[in-house]
């Protein structure tokens, strides 16, 4: 079943562009792929997804830090197991380099 996407010959409007872009990014497709399979340029692709970009941004979550537990640590990959039930995979990454990135998103502002 082929995505519902706008008219490649059409004027898009935003929700024209958001619904292609959406698209795309479910596609899993690069952009030049996805424009291929469905006739159109790369850069009609690209010049939207930069103007939505400078659109209105909502304001960022609040970040907050739970409880978590490693469950598996190895040269593979990390698993952390979040309350709830909650399990977060991550393939080749060492403890150490989780242990940056939670100390990076301690310290980034809220």
């Amino acid at each position: 079943m082929r995505e519902s996407i706008p008219d490649a010959a059409a004027i898009w409007t935003e929700d024209d562009a958001r619904r292609a872009l959406e698209a795309w990014r479910r596609s899993g497709d690069s952009v030049a792929a996805f424009a291929r399979r469905h006739g159109l340029t790369p850069e009609r692709l690209y010049w939207w997804r930069r103007r939505l970009a400078t659109a209105v941004a909502p304001p960022p979550a609040r970040l907050s830090l739970v409880p978590a537990t490693v469950v598996v640590a190895d040269e593979a990959g990390i698993a952390i197991r979040l309350p709830r039930g909650v399990t977060i995979e991550v393939a080749g990454a060492s403890p150490t380099w989780v242990a940056a990135v939670v100390s990076e998103l301690a310290r980034s502002p809220t």
